[in-house]
């Protein structure tokens, strides 16, 4: 089925964007992304053009949410005034945040502590692939991230390191009810950040990228080793996110992008 779309979304971008550890290019330009126990399998088939393996319902309830295409990324690099955000905004262009599921995003920021993202995927599939449920559609099988109650048992096989114990202690509590992702969304930005910095592991970071990856705060920016050097190298050390409001996480991934890319 071929769904259109007015707003630019690159796929390969996405998938190499650092947002999600689960995205997978099956084969050449076909991409698989799942969400909580939905799964697409999409591939780009010219400008504004989309071939899916999902209903006209499944694109509408679940993928356009999720592929936040009810937004407006139009950015122009002239508005920039710096030489190095104006060539990060050219390269972003088809990046979009997604609307990833609260829990998926908490464990695999978790998992990502001192990882690299190649690592940090394979992890969490293997975690997928072996503890979660089967999510079926027209192009094949995908597997679900596994729930609260299956990540309380024994991790060692996944080889988390330090990392084992806040996974198996942060699934104990949301099983348990003591904490309710669901709940945060109605948190402000910092409430929001402050809760999940309750949560162990999860330092000023991980509570960035799970308010914007997860509960899209998109005025939150994340500040890894990467976007530090951006700000030293071409901000002269002042953090320029604050003054870029709600559009700060959207500009903060396509620097993330820029700086990877070349």
């Amino acid at each position: 089925m071929i769904r259109t779309s007015e707003e630019d979304m690159d796929l390969k971008k996405i998938a190499e964007s650092g947002q999600t550890f689960r995205t997978k290019e099956v084969s050449a330009g076909l991409y698989r992304f799942v969400c909580r126990e939905s799964a697409i399998f999409i591939s780009r088939k010219g400008a504004g053009k989309f071939e899916v393996s999902c209903t006209p319902e499944e694109w509408e309830k679940i993928w356009i949410p999720y592929f936040d295409l009810d937004e407006s990324y139009k950015f122009d690099p002239k508005d920039f005034e710096n030489p190095y955000l104006k060539k990060a905004v050219e390269a972003g262009k088809g990046i979009r945040i997604l609307r990833q599921d609260p829990w998926e995003c908490l464990i695999s920021f978790i998992i990502s502590q001192r990882k690299n993202i190649p690592a940090i995927s394979s992890c969490v599939e293997k975690m997928s692939e072996e503890r979660g449920k089967d999510i079926f559609t027209p192009s094949g099988i995908a597997k679900a991230f596994p729930r609260p109650e299956a990540l309380t048992k024994d991790l060692s096989d996944f080889k988390l390191g330090y990392r084992e114990e806040y996974v198996k202690e942060a699934a104990q509590e949301v099983e348990e009810g003591k904490i309710d992702l669901k709940s945060l969304c109605s948190l402000p930005d910092a409430d929001l950040k402050a809760k999940l910095k309750e949560i162990r592991g999860v330092g000023e970071k991980i509570a960035n990228c799970v308010s914007l990856f997860a509960y899209h705060r998109t005025a939150c920016a994340p500040i890894d080793v990467w976007i530090e050097k951006i700000i030293n190298n071409w901000f002269g050390g002042e953090n320029p996110f604050p003054a870029l409001g709600d559009k700060a996480g959207i500009i903060q991934q396509y620097l993330y992008f820029y700086a990877r890319s070349i």
